[in-house]
């Protein structure tokens, strides 16, 4: 009798692995599938410019640091807003007169081969 319990009805674990096979499953409603994107996009920049942003703020005077900031670093190119024309112009200066080397000398992440200046609105970060 207990083996006839063990026993399962083979029609039946047919129409079970039928089941298994042709019911649609359940959708994955989780954000696994952005981890990849997320790195990618948003981790990685953020700790390379991490960095370089504490470089940058040992470099650049602070009231033109207060005035600048910086957007990301692509293909070489570290890309900077500055909030008016004047301030750009002083730090156009200022990297021209060796604080771009230094800069370069101090990253220890992708190489930088030039900055890319533009007027922008700068928001205070807090």
């Amino acid at each position: 009798m207990i083996r006839a319990m063990a026993m399962k009805d083979p029609y039946q674990s047919h129409l079970d692995g039928l089941r298994e096979r042709r019911n649609r499953k359940d959708p994955d409603l989780s954000l696994g599938f952005m981890v990849g994107q997320f790195k990618r996009e948003v981790q990685k920049p953020y700790e390379q410019l991490g960095d370089l942003a504490a470089i940058w703020g040992e470099l650049v005077p602070e009231e033109l640091a207060a005035h600048s900031r910086l957007v990301g670093l692509t293909r070489g190119v570290l890309r900077v807003s500055v909030d008016s024309s004047g301030r750009l112009y002083e730090l156009d200066r200022l990297l021209r007169s060796g604080v771009f080397d230094e800069l370069v000398s101090r990253h220890r992440g992708k190489a930088i081969r030039r900055v890319d200046l533009k007027v922008a609105s700068v928001k205070p970060e807090g």
